[in-house]
């Protein structure tokens, strides 16, 4: 090839981009210089001959040699474009400083990045091709992207919940379908606030609070991360916490006597030496370390593993020795639970707490209601407690027995529920979660070694034995 047609087709070349390139960024929006790529003090720096932001930090105007790479980039058009280490200032290598994104290597092992079907599905932005499965380009866009409300913030091309429901609905591509069930009566209201989330948040309280202001929230990456989130290859068990809770903020808590609040302390994302516990995400809304909703209790004191009593989300339970007979789907007294064994998707289409037909978000029915009633076998409770030995009212004696209170047959034959006697998390003050106050209730509870006593509002003190030894 002479030298005049090789002039050519790099005039030619040139041209092209000169042509395609605004057109690229055209899509975007425009928006380019209000990114944090585009920022003249603070964007990209690969090559400090060249302007900081300009776009010739990542695009070239031609190739000293072999065939040139896609939109005339510096380097091939994968991820190694965004995580390069070479240059002034090496861009997307190493962890952020709010660990939101925790390196090239930890993103390579999550889900975002392994899965085959990570692929953007369109209309807005274009789909993206198959090839492209894996990089960041489905989520960001390297250029900005706007909506209706201006400039998307972090580089993204849809809004929150916008962008991961996109692929996590019932169209995919993502396996999971999360829409479904946060459009759901009872739900994380993922959906219901815009503009309350901010990337800088983790570590202040009031950020999750009702005061100063009202900043109440819970959107998507407030429990997970899409950098470091991965599916887990075997269902884990509590307290271990699922991988795709993994990297994000939590509350650590320090228990004092029975009925206090704790002391708490805020782990950020990147510290994945603490051992990691779902409900530690749950206490960053849950709990007194922020400001909470009125009537809405402080679940950190609900589980202080010092109270007489708790389901054991913390720490194992105090009954223990229970007959084995006593429960179902394979749960027993030393077990330990999730928040998400009993608050997740009635349809189990999705694990966690996303939405539900059941109020708090139950995987099914829970009536606070002292109300008589006939309890069914597809309440909550009975998700673990037989049905036959504490809420069938014409099980038989053998049945009945294999709780040490043989007497609740007695009062489940009346119609009095569950909910007349016991707390569902966690009772400050008597054991078998025992709370009092309610009417019909207990007034008042003690228990011996061999059994104990109840004033109720509907008799006077009672004793009873167990059936069998604690």
């Amino acid at each position: 090839m002479d030298y005049k047609m090789l002039k050519r087709i790099l005039i030619l070349f040139i041209f092209q981009i000169a042509i395609i390139l605004p057109l690229y960024i055209a899509q975007a929006g425009g928006v380019y210089t209000q990114t944090k790529h585009g920022d003249s003090s603070t964007g990209v720096l690969r090559d400090n001959s060249i302007e900081r932001a300009d776009c010739r930090q990542c695009h070239i105007e031609h190739s000293a040699g072999g065939t040139p790479n896609t939109y005339a980039l510096f380097a091939p058009n994968t991820n190694g474009l965004c995580f390069t280490t070479s240059g002034t200032s090496p861009c997307h290598n190493s962890a952020s400083s709010l660990g939101i994104f925790q390196g090239s290597v930890k993103y390579g092992d999550s889900s975002h990045a392994t899965d085959s079907q990570v692929v953007w599905p369109g209309p807005n932005p274009s789909a993206r091709p198959a090839s492209d499965s894996g990089k960041c380009v489905n989520c960001h866009s390297p250029h900005g992207y706007e909506d209706g409300n201006g400039l998307i913030p972090s580089q993204l091309i849809k809004r929150e919940e916008n962008l991961c429901l996109t692929c996590h609905d019932s169209n995919g591509p993502a396996s999971t379908d999360i829409q479904t069930d946060i459009s759901k009566t009872y739900r994380h209201p993922a959906s219901d606030y815009t503009g309350r989330h901010s990337e800088d948040e983790d570590g202040t309280a009031s950020n999750y609070g009702t005061s100063p202001s009202n900043n109440r929230h819970a959107e998507c990456v407030d429990c997970h991360n899409p950098h470091i989130a991965a599916a887990d290859t075997s269902p884990p068990s509590a307290p271990t916490m699922p991988l795709s809770l993994k990297g994000v903020g939590r509350v650590k808590v320090s228990n004092g006597s029975a009925g206090t609040t704790p002391s708490f302390t805020y782990v950020s994302p990147s510290n994945n030496s603490t051992p990691l516990r779902e409900y530690q995400i749950c206490f960053k809304c849950h709990s007194s370390w922020t400001s909470q909703p009125s009537g809405q209790p402080d679940l950190s004191v609900k589980f202080n593993t010092n109270n007489p009593s708790y389901h054991p989300v913390e720490a194992q339970g105090k009954n223990l020795n229970i007959n084995p007979n006593a429960f179902v789907n394979g749960w027993s007294d030393t077990d330990l639970m999730y928040c998400s064994d009993c608050h997740g998707s009635d349809s189990g289409t999705a694990n966690g707490p996303h939405g539900s037909t059941y109020n708090f978000i139950l995987k099914n029915n829970y009536v606070q209601s002292t109300a008589k009633r006939t309890m069914s076998s597809n309440e909550i409770c009975f998700n673990c407690h037989r049905y036959d030995t504490y809420g069938n009212p014409n099980s038989s004696k053998t049945v009945r027995k294999y709780s040490r209170f043989e007497k609740h047959h007695e009062h489940i034959k009346k119609q009095y529920t569950c909910y007349n006697c016991h707390d569902s998390h966690g009772s400050t003050e008597k054991p078998h979660l025992i709370v009092t106050g309610r009417n019909p209730g207990v007034i008042d509870y003690n228990e011996t070694q061999n059994g104990g006593s109840c004033r109720p509002t509907c008799h006077g003190w009672e004793s009873y034995n167990v059936t069998y030894p604690r």
